[in-house]
């Protein structure tokens, strides 16, 4: 089959990019054959040979600015403070904070790259939210108002941006990151959580930021204001105990 090499690569900037789903998300983009731009505050343990690495804070997007392309097509914003804890010990300051790195800090970096996403037809944006936003899980009420909060916002910004820009979030479960596994008290607390999802299983980082990227792609042209969850199962179905 002969490949079209007539279409531009696009260029993809990807923030929170050093570890967990973001930094599968570069090989994945990468692979699709974009242009990446891997922004985060650290390091990534391992270099990537897809894209470049630079390091910026997305609450200060001035310092990174000169250093990302003027057109920007595709936008994924990964980070987020995972805050966990039943209500009696949830500080109020623990709620604010989760709601700043989530929903403030995203609409900071939004803002400062619009005239560059606005540049394209066809422009995307995918945020990262959680099962949890819609399903009442305990010890969740900071993470669970906070990505609420966040999927809230980015419907009204699909809304806001269309037709050019498509804005669209996914939403996943647990995911065993090395974060995750120390969330949950490590791999025998993994094997019990995955028991409870439908499928029998967790997603793993690389099927997330497959669904991201599919989300930026042509094949998704049509897909915006959607929230789509890739959590097993765990959301929607409920099956007969054996």
């Amino acid at each position: 089959m002969e490949t079209n090499n007539t279409l531009p690569r696009p260029f993809h900037v990807i923030a929170g990019a050093s570890k967990g789903i973001g930094r599968a998300l570069v090989e994945k983009a990468g692979q699709a054959g974009h242009s990446v731009y891997a922004i985060s505050r650290n390091a990534p343990k391992s270099p990537s040979k897809y894209g470049q690495w630079i390091k910026g804070d997305v609450t200060q997007p001035q310092s990174f600015l000169e250093q990302l392309p003027s057109v920007i097509n595709c936008l994924t914003f990964c980070p987020g403070t995972v805050i966990l804890g039943p209500i009696k010990r949830l500080t109020t300051e623990q709620m604010i904070e989760a709601y700043r790195t989530n929903v403030l800090d995203a609409f900071i970096l939004i803002q400062s790259l619009l005239p560059r996403l606005g540049r394209n037809e066809n422009g995307s944006i995918a945020f990262l939210s959680s099962v949890a936003a819609r399903s009442g899980l305990p010890n969740h009420c900071a993470i669970s108002t906070a990505k609420s909060a966040l999927e809230g916002f980015a419907i009204a910004l699909a809304a806001d941006l269309a037709p050019n820009i498509r804005v669209n979030v996914v939403a996943p479960t647990l995911t065993p990151t090395e974060m995750g596994k120390r969330m949950v008290g490590g791999e025998t607390a993994i094997r019990m959580i995955e028991n409870k999802h439908p499928l029998k299983k967790l997603p793993g980082v690389d099927e997330v930021a497959a669904t991201i990227n599919f989300l930026h792609s042509p094949d998704a042209a049509s897909i915006t204001g959607q929230i789509l969850k890739v959590d097993a199962g765990l959301s929607s179905l409920r099956l007969n105990e054996h």
